[in-house]
């Protein structure tokens, strides 16, 4: 399970290196939401259910800590990709989306 916490190498990859206001989830490759499903069918094959627990459990901790951020800084909740996400889940709903 500690060895899912390399999946934070992809931070090595953003410009710059840390930013304590950017939201990682959505940002980063390995933490992208096109490669959640990924990990979600990883729970299917009995070799790597354990890995694909400790990746989504680290993707969970990481979307706490984006809201706890979000909740000092609401322009960053604005400019970040899960917000972008929720919009348009919102407009798939036939939801009012906020601007």
């Amino acid at each position: 399970m500690l060895a899912t916490m390399l999946m934070d190498l992809d931070h090595l990859l953003a410009k710059p290196i840390f930013d304590p206001m950017r939201c990682s989830v959505g940002y980063h490759p390995l933490h992208s939401f096109y490669v959640i499903p990924v990990y979600v069918l990883l729970l299917l094959l009995p070799a790597t259910q354990i890995v694909a627990v400790g990746v989504l459990f680290h993707l969970v901790t990481d979307t706490v800590d984006c809201f706890w951020n979000f909740s000092h800084c609401h322009e960053c909740y604005v400019n970040s990709r899960l917000y972008a996400l929720r919009n348009g889940v919102r407009k798939l709903l036939g939801r009012k989306v906020d601007d």
